[in-house]
């Protein structure tokens, strides 16, 4: 007798599944770690749990078991199970476990939830909206802050069941959530099939290669495993009929129990005569779904087909005109679909329901596999048909425009003009609800309806924006094909500018420029062509060989005729970045253009997508200008207000060099950190810069190992290409091997990336001052001819351009270089005079050397006087390394310095010190964390070894202490 099962057979019949759920079968490693994580997290520690198999295998089960445990130990649970439609709702898995908490609780308890960095995630949750721009980052960040103060009553439990159909931008926050979980009392259980195509696999990778994660792969049952399943539920089974059910479905629990449940209705003759020996689980799932259907009367398949296009939980009325029967009949059809064993017995309607206040027809399949059996089984047409009914009712009773377009986005084109405004509206709806992935989606969409009256050009501009602004890959292909069919001039400018702004973050466009000439070319409209060769002058920042003809292009343009304020400041600020890349006089005048193109805010509200704010705070920072630091502070308020990732890190990055440029070591290390800790992607021109100037900053604090562990982590310790980031990254690296006292290698790479710099047309030495560098290199080989010879041509290139760090850092170099003593004491004085009043790091150097010098020729007094404030002005900086040197100078004349701090205010790392000083000044560890993207344990570390270092107890002698 063959016992596998056989699709031909009409003999299964309907068997209802048991009450209650047996125990798990074969599962022993993945319920104790389930359990032990759970353990942890009653005592203080945190987890992620990952299971990972194909469908039937059993995720569900545990989870839920994962879940009744966490329960149990008093945990708050949240679960989300997506749908395979809610892939295109940004948010939507996050809004499903987190709306409750927040909706649910009073309004002071509300209000604290939300405090904070938390503040955005309560926007999302409440009102539907998220930031605009690369959103996804600082919504995760809110997110995090959210289920911090959720978790403070009681440890949270989410829980994510199907979590191949979650939305990109919720698994981009569970990501995010997973890498920072372990100082949360939150636990993560996430189940995914491992097989399905369309899945975020990326992420759901990275959510399962996190420290704290532990992934499971449940496995088929074995056939002993098998055995058990099946006389579970019939006791009298033959071995043999087990081993044969085994065989066919692979072991799939879920399958097993649907044949042992026929085995002990029918007895073994229900899976005789089999054609197939060991048909696909997804086949024999057909196979049992198509035999219960087949005894359902019309009705009641028309009502199951509908819900498997809709979704669990539908309102009764779309529900039901989508199948084509009156709302009555639904009543009857579900206890039919429950006597079937097709719908869950327990399932709760839920409270978010796409039609606002509609009840829920209550129904939910009993297993994922019945819905994609029942999908599957339907015709292509008649699929699409009952999608598009879905999109009609749910249109009818005023359902969300992105929950219509997820039904349009499962049916080919029509040329039906509704069918495109309709997505045309949800597109605009996702935008200004700050999700242009999902706006970008359904742009797509309405351009494949090819309507009559479609405006292709409009939609392909909106498509480009929207994919520029969601930062997806193929952004350029949109707006270039968008530039291709647009004739309005205002898209045509609009999407120029995107595209010039996007190669600055993503150089890969090396026909942009060409694209910027042909547009020139056929232009009269002297606006238009104003606009354009603005854009233009963006687009060829990142090509090195057209710098000469980018200064060209912006010294011809003639602002008379313009009537545009905005347009007639970014030429102003393009103008005075040239200026300073080319080192030419003055440093003040083109410090005087940067500070005019700023004035009046213009530049400030498009600060996020063209670059001539960012490059008129450059210039201020290149020129030594005192108003840097309140442009610097302006970047980042508007990457606040706009939640722009991009320009959050620019902003950090250039306060980073500013605080390096003016002696502040230790807020240098910190905002180039943050701007670090604010990106997870590869390396570009924002964070490639934050990594130089910590790298500078960890070698002036001689944290020399940190340097090139940092190095290591970020891949850039080995061959370098040849981008503007790339090259600083080699000087950088160059002034790493001069503080460790590796002179040949620090000579080298200072060269190679002043041959690049040269090549670049870049020769100011205020942006990078390799000569410097590699002089004193060459000093400390003793080749001190060749090293005069850099210093005597930085120092000249450093006074024509006229900012004073430059020229102190050119005459410390050039002291270096040489060896008569009493010149070196000129040369450092002559230096002092241009810092005069500066407490930098170029100050404390020249103080070191004249020191150095004076106490050569015997005349100690006068060293000691030079050597003393570069000694305190080295230790208010933090360069570490400086200021052992300045303590050996000092001992060398006969003074014994105090020692370097281990306790007190000096004593502080940077880190230490920023989180003394924001404690110091009344905020709460969690708002402290919340600022500098920490974790509040990170937070208590900190503070608590300062607290040890002041020899203080309390927040409120914190203030006194590090004044003194």
């Amino acid at each position: 007798m063959t016992t596998a099962l056989s699709p031909r057979r009409s003999n299964l019949h309907v068997v209802p599944s048991p009450s209650a759920p047996s125990p798990l079968i074969e599962r022993a490693v993945e319920l104790d770690v389930l359990r032990s994580s759970v353990a942890r997290l009653e005592s203080g520690a945190s987890g992620v749990v990952v299971l990972e198999a194909p469908a039937g295998l059993g995720k569900t089960a545990l989870l839920e078991y994962g879940a009744s445990v966490a329960a149990r130990s008093g945990f708050l649970v949240r679960r989300a199970a997506p749908g395979p439609l809610e892939r295109h709702f940004a948010f939507g898995v996050v809004r499903a476990l987190l709306e409750g908490p927040v909706r649910e609780a009073s309004p002071g308890e509300r209000e604290h939830l939300l405090d904070g960095a938390a503040a955005a995630a309560g926007e999302l949750l409440l009102d539907g909206t998220a930031p605009a721009g690369d959103s996804a980052m600082l919504i995760a960040h809110s997110v995090l802050w959210l289920c911090s103060a959720i978790a403070e009553r009681r440890p949270l439990a989410l829980v994510i069941d199907d979590a191949q159909w979650a939305d990109r931008a919720s698994l981009e926050v569970l990501s995010y959530l997973a890498r920072r979980v372990d100082d949360l009392p939150l636990l993560l259980l996430i189940g995914a099939r491992a097989d399905d195509p369309d899945a975020a696999s990326d992420l759901l990778t990275l959510l399962g290669s996190v420290r704290s994660a532990t992934v499971l792969h449940p496995q088929p049952l074995t056939a002993r495993g098998a055995t058990q399943l099946i006389r579970r539920l019939a006791p009298e089974t033959p071995a043999a009929v087990c081993r044969d059910c085994h065989r066919a479905v692979g072991g799939n629990p879920w399958l097993l129990g649907e044949l042992g449940r026929q085995i002990a209705a029918h007895g073994p003759e229900a899976l005789e005569d089999s054609e197939q020996d060991a048909p696909h689980v997804t086949a024999i799932a057909r196979t049992v779904v198509r035999r219960r259907l087949a005894e359902l009367c019309p009705r009641d398949r028309g009502v199951v087909a509908a819900l498997a296009v809709i979704g669990d939980g539908a309102p009764p009325h779309v529900l039901a005109a989508v199948a084509g029967v009156p709302v009555g009949e639904l009543g009857p059809a579900r206890d039919a679909l429950l006597a079937a064993g097709l719908l869950d017995s327990g399932f709760e309607a839920p409270k978010t329901l796409p039609c606002s206040a509609a009840p829920s027809a209550g129904m939910r399949f009993a297993h994922g596999l019945i819905a994609v059996a029942i999908a599957e089984e339907l015709p292509r047409t008649e699929r699409e048909r009952l999608h598009r009914e879905a999109a009609r009712a749910l249109m009818d009773c005023g359902a969300d425009p992105g929950v219509v377009a997820s039904h349009l986005l499962e049916c080919g084109p029509q040329a039906d003009p509704g069918v495109t405004e309709l997505l045309l509206r949800a597109a605009a709806a996702a935008a200004r609800g700050g999700v242009p992935r999902a706006a970008a989606a359904y742009l797509e969409r309405a351009l494949q309806e090819r309507a009559p009256g479609d405006d292709r050009g409009k939609m392909l501009a909106r498509l480009g924006t929207v994919a520029f602004d969601a930062g997806l890959p193929d952004s350029r292909r949109r707006l270039r094909e968008a530039l291709r069919e647009v004739d309005d001039r205002e898209c045509r400018i609009d999407v120029l500018t995107r595209l010039a702004a996007l190669n600055l973050v993503d150089a890969g466009d090396e026909g942009l420029a060409q694209v910027f000439e042909q547009e020139l070319a056929g232009e009269d409209d002297p606006d238009v062509r104003l606009a354009v060769e603005a854009a233009s002058l963006d687009a060829l920042l990142i090509f090195p060989e057209r710098h000469a003809e980018r200064a060209r292009r912006v010294a011809a343009i003639d602002l008379s005729e313009s009537a545009d304020p905005l347009l007639e400041r970014v030429v102003l600020a393009h103008r005075a970045w040239v200026g300073t890349e080319l080192g030419a006089p003055s440093a003040s005048v083109w410090a005087a253009m940067a500070r005019s193109a700023l004035d009046g805010g213009l530049l400030r509200e498009e600060a996020h997508w063209r670059s001539a704010y960012s490059l008129s705070a450059r210039v201020l920072v290149a020129t030594d200008d005192p108003q840097a630091g309140e442009a610097i502070a302006g970047m980042r308020d508007v990457a606040l207000e706009r939640g722009s990732l991009r320009l959050r890190v620019a902003a950090e990055w250039y306060a980073a060099d500013h605080a390096l440029r003016t002696g502040r070591v230790g807020e240098a290390e910190n905002h180039a950190r943050l701007a670090l800790d604010l990106v997870d992607d590869d390396t570009n021109v924002f964070s490639g810069g934050a990594a130089e100037v910590l790298v500078c900053a960890l070698a002036e604090r001689g944290a020399f190992g940190e340097a090139r562990e940092l190095l290591r982590e970020r891949r850039l310790d080995g061959a370098l290409g040849f981008a503007v980031w790339e090259i600083g990254l080699r000087h950088a690296r160059a002034r790493l091997w001069l503080g460790e006292g590796d002179f040949e290698r620090a000579y080298a790479e200072a060269m190679e990336a002043g041959t690049l710099r040269a090549e670049q047309g870049r020769p100011n030495p205020s942006l990078e001052a390799w000569r410097s560098t590699a002089a004193r290199a060459l000093a400390h080989l003793g080749r001190r001819e060749e090293a005069m010879a850099l210093a005597d041509a930085e120092l000249a290139l450093a006074e024509r351009f006229g900012a004073p760090v430059p020229i102190a850092t050119a005459l410390h170099a050039r002291a270096v270089a040489e060896p008569d003593h009493e010149t070196r004491i000129a040369l450092c004085r002559r230096g002092l005079a241009v810092a005069a009043g500066s407490s930098g790091l170029e100050a404390v150097r020249l103080r070191l050397e004249l020191g150095s010098a004076l106490a050569s020729l015997g005349r100690r007094v006068e060293a000691r006087d030079a050597l003393r404030p570069a000694l305190a002005d080295a230790d208010a900086a933090g360069a570490v390394a400086l200021a052992q040197r300045a303590r050996r100078e000092l001992v060398a004349t006969g003074l014994r310095p105090r020692h370097a701090a281990i306790e007190g205010a000096a004593a502080l790392t940077p880190r230490q010190r920023q989180i003394c000083e924001l404690a110091a000044a009344g905020k709460g560890n969690r708002a402290i964390a919340q600022q500098l993207f920490l974790s509040i344990k990170t937070v208590e570390t900190h503070l608590a070894a300062g607290y040890r270092k002041l020899g203080v107890n309390t927040r409120s002698e914190l203030a006194a202490e590090l004044a003194a």
